[in-house]
């Protein structure tokens, strides 16, 4: 068989990866052993990308025979931060700012040049010859300022006296094939992305699966958590606007970083609300799920602890929020008209458990739950006995939230569930009747659309 056809027979391959949605650890690791497996002795290879992500600018597959293949996320970077110390002497970088689509060193031989810290190393673990390629691609988003947007590939020789002029040449050639199904790959991944940036990692994935026509969805038993930040008016009214939209992410921080973390989902930011669910299908019993939601609520608080104690340090306002847990039935799906949907969260329960964070309010406590979460994660909750939820014409039975948390939360619930005991005959609970504050949802008609809150 000759060298031309056993090349073929990696193109080919790569060509037919590029109709289905290739794994980019997978589609570069198939690359790699078939290119060995030709008789083209690669060491170790790497392909790196461009990318479109809220974290991420660069991502990198790496490949070394002998080893476990291992993929890379590098952060993004504002232009104040600059670029880091390791893309400044890399020679990827060289080769991007001269504009060239080649590169090569030998790192063996009369004509070796090591003249980067990382070409180093790689003599010193006997690779004879280095060889990149760049190839742009039109993908939208991925180009920077530092970056073109396409892919690097690099491949490192093991044989005495490196690559030779055929093996560059086949090794050009699959790198093309490559970016074929690269692009498909990095577009795949992209997509992912923004779907469940934008919409949460259980409405993306139905997004792109095909739920897009109004009406789709689904009913989801959870526990539902609304969080509200408090004197978000007033903060709004005197701070600069950056300064407001960076107090808004250290707030998000402390209450959707620890929901997610806990296996919840982030369903809306609507202005400084959250709304969010823990689906039961994604755990194991009940009592698990309220206990996530449970532990949400503590590591939240405990993040904005640390946050106030650093933004008086500094002379800034402390930050304060409520937090509302209910459980129940969750419509979860496309409302909107023919041609701008929005998948959203509907239902009474959704009123409820606005409802039920504004008597947080009313009570001076962090979080309030109903008796459907407290039961099954009662070490965290205090009885405060039936209270009637505006709107609603039953009473609910609302539990204080007994954990850590700023502000005496502890001994504030306490003092709340007392003044509740005092109110109720020895039999019968009395229902106290409060009208909470306005919320989001105050005036909110019976028909599916969802008002965005002012504050």
């Amino acid at each position: 068989m000759s060298s031309s056809t056993l090349v073929d027979s990696v193109t080919s391959w790569l060509v037919e990866q590029a109709f289905g949605e290739p794994d980019a650890t997978e589609l570069f690791e198939g690359m790699c052993k078939r290119i060995f497996t030709i008789g083209i002795p690669i060491g170790r290879a790497m392909v790196n990308w461009t990318t479109l992500h809220p974290l991420f600018q660069v991502e990198s597959v790496i490949w070394e025979k002998g080893r476990e293949i291992s993929f890379e996320q590098f952060a993004f970077r504002t232009p104040e931060e600059g670029i880091s110390p390791a893309w400044e002497s890399s020679p990827l970088k060289a080769m991007l700012d001269s504009g060239a689509d080649i590169m090569r060193r030998a790192l063996d031989g009369p004509n070796k040049l090591v003249d980067f810290p990382i070409l180093e190393e790689f003599v010193e673990r006997g690779f004879t010859d280095y060889l990149v390629f760049s190839i742009d691609l039109a993908i939208p988003g991925t180009k920077t300022e530092h970056f073109r947007g396409g892919i690097i590939i690099s491949f490192c020789c093991t044989r005495p006296g490196g690559f030779s002029d055929a093996e560059i040449a086949a090794l050009q050639r699959i790198s093309d094939r490559f970016a074929l199904s690269g692009k498909v790959m990095i577009q795949s991944r992209i997509s992912r992305t923004i779907a469940e940036t934008y919409l949460g990692h259980r409405a993306g994935p139905r997004v792109l699966g095909g739920q897009i026509h109004r009406g789709d969805g689904e009913t989801i038993p959870s526990i539902i958590l609304y969080s509200d930040l408090r004197n978000s008016t007033a903060m709004a009214e005197r701070m600069a606007r950056s300064d407001y939209i960076d107090l808004l992410n250290a707030y998000f921080d402390c209450v959707a970083a620890t929901i997610e973390a806990e296996g919840g989902d982030i369903l809306n930011f609507i202005g400084d609300a959250v709304i969010a669910i823990f689906p039961l299908d994604v755990f194991q019993t009940e009592n698990e799920a309220a206990e996530a939601a449970s532990r949400a609520v503590e590591a939240g608080f405990a993040k904005l602890a640390e946050l106030n104690e650093m933004r008086l340090a500094e002379g800034g306002p402390e930050l304060d929020y409520g937090l509302g847990l209910t459980r129940g039935n969750v419509m979860f799906g496309n409302i909107g008209t023919a041609s701008r949907l929005s998948f959203s969260v509907i239902g009474p329960i959704v009123n409820q458990v606005a409802r039920v964070q504004s008597m947080t309010k009313v009570f001076g406590v962090p979080a309030l739950a109903v008796r459907k979460v407290a039961d099954h994660a009662p070490q965290y909750w205090t009885r405060l006995g039936e209270h009637t939820l505006r709107g609603f014409s039953e009473p609910v039975e609302l539990f204080a939230w007994a954990g850590a948390a700023p502000q005496r939360a502890r001994q504030v619930a306490a003092e709340a569930a007392a003044m509740c005991e005092d109110l109720a005959p020895a039999k019968k609970p009395r229902k106290l009747k409060v009208e909470a504050d306005a919320d989001f949802l105050a005036d909110r008609s019976d028909g599916p659309a969802v008002r965005k809150r002012s504050t």
